[in-house]
């Protein structure tokens, strides 16, 4: 069975992440975030995007 890897980076909530390292991704993940606040703490964006990644790669896995 082959394995796929992945690489999340998650960048500075005022300089976010270097060009290019965004040019070399397969993708970018945006946070809509609405409200006042314009940015989360990085614990916290790990949180959501490892939580929804986790929820999409077992789906995926239990669709095959």
């Amino acid at each position: 069975k082959a394995h796929t890897q992945y690489a999340v980076i998650f960048g500075n909530e005022v300089k976010g992440v270097a060009q290019e390292v965004v040019s070399l991704s397969d993708g970018v993940i945006e946070i809509p975030q609405y409200g006042t606040k314009h940015s989360l703490n990085v614990s916290v964006s790990a949180g959501i995007v490892i939580w929804e990644m986790t929820k999409l790669l077992k789906d995926l896995a239990n669709n095959k």
